[in-house]
């Protein structure tokens, strides 16, 4: 390594300098994409399981409406028939069965209840917006429904 002579100053190799500034250039932009990545990844993360919480209310309001047939009228005609509160005990279902979503103010609704008379099958869908959750960049929607299924209940 070269000294500087007495009276002259020491001149830094100007490589070094800029390739230092490049470094630093480059370790910025590849930790502000990882950053990037990870909210991404957390954001969809928090999406699908939004969507398995309106998948679960489905499945327990389907099988709350299936447990509100009216039976007496099942014995007299064969044909099954929702009690009155149907919808009622299958929106409590959903709601119970929802707590993710309630905790950020998401209601889920029930939107139908059916039955296919010839296999007996309880049909319930169940919306829930999901937009709250769902940042502006990402591709999904904001209205979600699930439907679940559940065999009718005939004993009384």
């Amino acid at each position: 390594m070269k000294r500087a002579k007495r009276g002259q100053p020491f001149r830094h190799n100007p490589t070094s300098i800029k390739q230092a500034g490049q470094t630093t250039v480059f370790f910025t932009l590849i930790l502000t994409g990882l950053l990037i990545l990870t909210a991404v990844a957390i954001e969809v993360g928090r999406i699908v399981y939004a969507r398995g919480e309106v998948g679960k209310a489905a499945d327990a309001a389907a099988l709350a409406a299936a447990a509100r047939i009216n039976v007496p009228e099942y014995r007299e005609t064969g044909q099954v028939v929702f009690l009155p509160d149907v919808y009622s005990n299958a929106q409590d279902m959903a709601s119970m069965n929802a707590s993710y979503l309630a905790k950020r103010n998401i209601p889920v609704t029930v939107s139908d209840i059916s039955i296919d008379q010839s296999t007996q099958m309880v049909r319930v869908s169940v919306t829930a917006d999901l937009s709250s959750l769902i940042p502006g960049i990402l591709p999904f929607h904001g209205q979600y429904t699930v439907t679940g299924y559940a065999r009718a209940r005939k004993d009384g």
